[in-house]
């Protein structure tokens, strides 16, 4: 939305026709308008235009002339973003609220890890490590069901609710006390609830998009499921994902005198007279204090999360020492290949 500087009144001019072919290209649409620019010889110009991508989308568009202060006219348009319903999903999370923290450490004080200090392998210590923490929390914490229904509202404040339980109430008296008066109780509080969340949800809305940048005011539309679909189909592509993996994987092919060359140079060269590396132990400090940094309680490929670390953090702590300080004369666990890593930073 803005000033091209480019008349559209003027259909046949090179200009337009480069500049209609650019949009038409981008799948811009132009919404309709009459001359928004205003000159003094009466000649007037389309140089304002209102360009969209979802011409469906559009509530309402159109100008104001503005002769006190402007030879432009005001241009607006509002959108009717509608967002989606949103799809009920069912969640299986663990029921820590009524864990008994101490019978949880006792049960892990006392857990039989022989198994796993008699193992070789990296790969089967961790795996014994997971399968036990697992089974200790299938124990003490069960998981339970939830289903989502609805999407969450952050504009639900500490009034909305206090509305809520007050509209429960009057509705709860109405069913004990079924009368005209508990009725019209019921419907003012019912009323008066509602009002607040709408009132609420638009002040939460407007405060997102009235003092932030495009990219801030398009991410939080994206929370209420209004914007680009994130989600890519590459099955259009030019170049198919075989192709480039192949690219990308296949092993450049040296000839044979160009490596025995290689080889016989390397072997002629000296060894660097240099003391031997070797990795120093892991504390147990140093391993509690990287656990307690930890801030995150997201779950990984393991299905253990940092809530069911730190309750029986003290005990684990020996055997997590021993698996780590395993690796300094083996090879890294597989489990580091599966898990998503990022940099702080």
């Amino acid at each position: 939305m803005g000033d091209f500087n480019t008349d559209l009144l003027a259909s046949h001019s090179s200009r337009s026709r480069k500049l209609l072919t650019v949009l038409d290209s981008d799948k811009l649409h132009v919404l309709p308008l009459q001359a928004a620019h205003h000159n003094m010889d009466g000649h007037d110009t389309w140089l304002d235009i209102i360009l969209t991508s979802a011409p469906s989308s559009v509530f309402s568009h159109g100008q104001f002339s503005a002769p006190g202060f402007s030879h432009h006219d005001l241009i607006y348009m509002s959108y009717a973003l509608k967002p989606p319903k949103f799809p009920s999903k069912i969640l299986h999370l663990r029921s820590f609220c009524r864990i008994d923290a101490d019978k949880l450490k006792g049960d892990a004080t006392n857990f039989n890890w022989d198994h796993l200090l008699a193992a070789t392998s990296v790969d089967d210590k961790v795996a014994i490590f997971n399968r036990a923490v697992t089974s200790l929390f299938d124990t003490h914490a069960l998981f339970k069901e939830i289903k989502l229904k609805r999407p969450p509202a952050p504009w639900i404040t500490h009034g909305v609710r206090l509305a809520m339980r007050r509209r429960d109430r009057a509705f709860r008296q109405y069913r004990s006390y079924r009368s005209e008066e508990n009725w019209c109780l019921f419907k003012a509080a019912r009323n008066r609830c509602n009002q607040m969340v709408r009132n609420a949800k638009r002040r939460h809305i407007l405060s997102n998009i009235s003092s932030s940048s495009s990219a801030s005011i398009w991410r939080f539309l994206g929370t209420l499921g209004i914007g680009k679909v994130k989600n890519i189909d590459l099955h259009g592509a030019t170049i198919g994902l075989d192709v480039i993996n192949q690219r990308f994987t296949s092993v450049t092919m040296i000839d044979h005198q160009t490596r025995r060359l290689t080889m016989d140079f390397l072997a002629g060269l000296s060894r660097p007279n240099i003391n031997t590396f070797h990795f120093s132990s892991v504390p147990l400090g140093e391993i509690r204090k990287v656990i307690l940094s930890i801030k995150s309680s997201a779950t990984g490929c393991d299905n253990i999360s940092r809530r069911m670390i730190i309750p029986i953090l003290d005990q684990l702590l020996p055997v997590m020492s021993h698996i780590i300080n395993a690796t300094q004369h083996r090879y890294f666990s597989v489990f580091v290949a599966e898990s998503y890593c990022f940099p702080s930073s």
